[in-house]
C-alpha cells in the first residue's frame, strides 16, 4: 500500500513539472521580440510550407484532421491549399480573394467587405503586421519553446469568427510555428507548420490557378 501510494504521488509530481515547464508566462520585453519579427519579416521573399490542422469541437469526440501546403510570396500573395480529407484552396493575389471547395470555385460577389478583412488578416498573420493591427489588443507571453502572441479581436464582425487568435513563434527562430484560433470555450483549430523553406522562388502559376 505504501508503495503504491509513493508511486502516485511521484507520478503526480512528475507530470506536474512537464505542465509548469509548459506554462507561458508574460514577456517582459516585447519590443526586442517585435523588432526581431519585423526584421525577418523584412528579409522573407516566400515562404513554402507543410502544416497538419487539427480542429476541436465540443460535439465531437475526436479532432477533425486536415492537411496541406502553403505559399507565400511577398508582397501580397498567398495560397492556402487544403489536401486531406477534401479539397480546399484559399488563394490571395494582391487584392483579389478566391476559395475552390471540393473543385468548384465559390462566388464570392457581395462579400467583398469581408474578402479583404480576411485578405488583411492572413497576410498580417504571415508577415507579422497583424501585431501592429488596431483591430485586436495584444498581449505578449513566453514559454520553455515559444513566444506567444496572443491577439483578441475587438470588432464585432471578427468576434463572431473567433475570441482569440494565438500565434507561438519558435524561440530559436522566430519563426511562426503553431496558429491557434480559439472560437469559443472548447472550439479551437490548431495548425502547425513544418518543413519550411525560405526565399525559394514560386511558379507564378502557383498564385493564378485555383
Amino acid at each position: 500500500m505504501r508503495k503504491t501510494t509513493i508511486s502516485i504521488v511521484f507520478i503526480v509530481l512528475f507530470f506536474s513539472a512537464i505542465l509548469n515547464a509548459q506554462e507561458k508566462k508574460a514577456l517582459t520585453n516585447p519590443e526586442k521580440f517585435k523588432t526581431e519579427l519585423k526584421l525577418q519579416a523584412k528579409e522573407t521573399k516566400s515562404i513554402i510550407a507543410s502544416f497538419k490542422q487539427e480542429k476541436f469541437m465540443s460535439f465531437m469526440k475526436e479532432p477533425q484532421l486536415s492537411e496541406g501546403i502553403f505559399y507565400y510570396e511577398k508582397a501580397n500573395k498567398m495560397r492556402w491549399e487544403q489536401n486531406l480529407p477534401t479539397n480546399y484552396v484559399m488563394l490571395i493575389n494582391e487584392e483579389t480573394v478566391r476559395i475552390k471547395d471540393n473543385g468548384k470555385e465559390k462566388n464570392m460577389k457581395g462579400a467583398n467587405k469581408m474578402m479583404s478583412k480576411i485578405n488583411t488578416l492572413m497576410l498580417g498573420l504571415v508577415n507579422g503586421d497583424i501585431i501592429e493591427d488596431n483591430s485586436f489588443t495584444t498581449k505578449y507571453f513566453v514559454s520553455d519553446a515559444y513566444y506567444i502572441v496572443q491577439l483578441i479581436p475587438k470588432q464585432k464582425r471578427l468576434q463572431s469568427i473567433f475570441n482569440t487568435i494565438e500565434l507561438s513563434f519558435s524561440k530559436t527562430t522566430t519563426r511562426l510555428k503553431v496558429l491557434t484560433f480559439y472560437e469559443g470555450a472548447e472550439d479551437k483549430s490548431v495548425i502547425k507548420f513544418f518543413d519550411e523553406k525560405f526565399n525559394q522562388p514560386i511558379h507564378s502559376s502557383i498564385f493564378l490557378t485555383l
